[in-house]
């Protein structure tokens, strides 16, 4: 039977939408209960519009404008 295609970042329900005064955002971050879960990691965002996944917990996050 044939799977169909479904990028991984798809699976991840959770957007967490963020502004530009949150750049240069990190996940988790600094206010997260989760910080120390998993290591830091920078999240490109850099446009409104632009989304990203942590490639850790898959956490989506999204720029607003």
């Amino acid at each position: 039977m044939t799977q169909p295609e479904t990028p991984i970042d798809a699976l991840s329900t959770h957007v967490v939408k963020v502004s530009k005064s949150d750049l240069p955002l990190t996940c988790p971050r600094t206010d997260d209960p989760t910080t120390g879960l998993h290591p830091r990691v920078v999240i490109p965002l850099k446009n409104p519009g632009d989304e990203a996944s942590c490639r850790y917990c898959r956490t989506r996050y999204r720029l607003e404008e």
